[in-house]
C-alpha cells in the first residue's frame, strides 16, 4: 500500500495528461466515444499512478491487467499511444497477448483434468468428507464461491490466490475510491456557477 496523498497527486497529474491526450482527438468523436475515452484515460491514469506512487515503483496485478485489457482492444490503440508513449503501449500490448496465451493454457489444463477424471475423484472424496463435517464443508464452499466472485471483479484476479487476491482487492478498491473522488472534483470544477 502507499500514501493516499502521494497517490492522489500522482493520479491527478497522470489523469490531466491522459485527458489532455484524449481531448486532442475528441473533436471528431461522438458522445459515446468521448465517454469511452474518458474512461480509458481514467483507468490508464489510475494504473500508471499506482505503479509510481509507492516507495519503490511497483506494478500491481490489477494495474497490469487493466492496462492490458484496454491495450487488447484495437480501437484504443491511438489514444493509448498518446497517453503512454509508443514504448509503454508496446509493453502493454505484449502483456495483453501473453495474458491471453496464459489463459488459454489454463483452460486446456482444466479441460484435461476434467477429462481424466481427476476432478471426479476429488469431488467424491470431498463428498465423503462433507458427510462428516457438513458445516465446515458448506463454509468452505461459500468462501470458495465468494473468492471466485472477487476474482471476476478485480482485473487480473483470475490468476491470484488467497491473501494476494485480498491484498490486490484492497489496493484496487482504494484506487477506485480515489478515482471517484477526483472525477467528482473535476465535475464540480467544470460546472458553470449560477447566481
Amino acid at each position: 500500500m502507499y500514501a493516499p496523498r502521494k497517490f492522489k497527486k500522482a493520479f491527478m497529474a497522470q489523469l490531466l495528461v491522459s485527458l489532455r491526450a484524449a481531448g486532442q482527438a475528441s473533436k471528431s468523436m461522438g458522445l459515446r466515444e468521448r465517454r469511452d475515452a474518458v474512461r480509458l484515460s481514467s483507468d490508464v491514469a489510475m494504473a500508471l499512478a499506482s505503479a509510481r506512487a509507492g516507495e519503490a515503483p511497483r506494478s500491481t496485478a490489477w494495474a497490469r491487467a487493466l492496462v492490458a485489457r484496454h491495450a487488447a482492444e484495437r480501437r484504443n490503440e491511438a489514444l493509448m499511444r498518446r497517453i503512454m508513449g509508443g514504448a509503454g503501449y508496446e509493453m502493454a500490448a505484449a502483456a495483453a497477448r501473453s495474458r491471453k496465451e496464459a489463459r488459454s493454457r489454463r483452460i486446456v489444463r482444466r479441460s484435461r483434468r476434467v477429462c481424466s477424471g481427476a476432478e471426479r475423484k476429488r469431488r467424491s472424496s470431498l463428498t465423503a468428507a462433507s458427510g462428516r463435517c457438513s458445516a465446515m464443508a458448506a463454509a468452505r464452499r461459500m468462501v470458495k464461491a465468494r473468492l471466485q466472485v472477487l476474482r471476476s471483479l478485480v482485473p487480473g484476479g483470475e490468476a491470484l490466490r488467497g491473501l494476494s487476491l485480498l491484498s490486490e482487492t484492497l489496493d484496487y478498491v482504494v484506487c477506485l475510491k480515489t478515482q471517484v473522488e477526483l472525477m467528482q472534483c473535476l465535475c464540480k470544477g467544470s460546472r458553470p456557477k449560477l447566481g
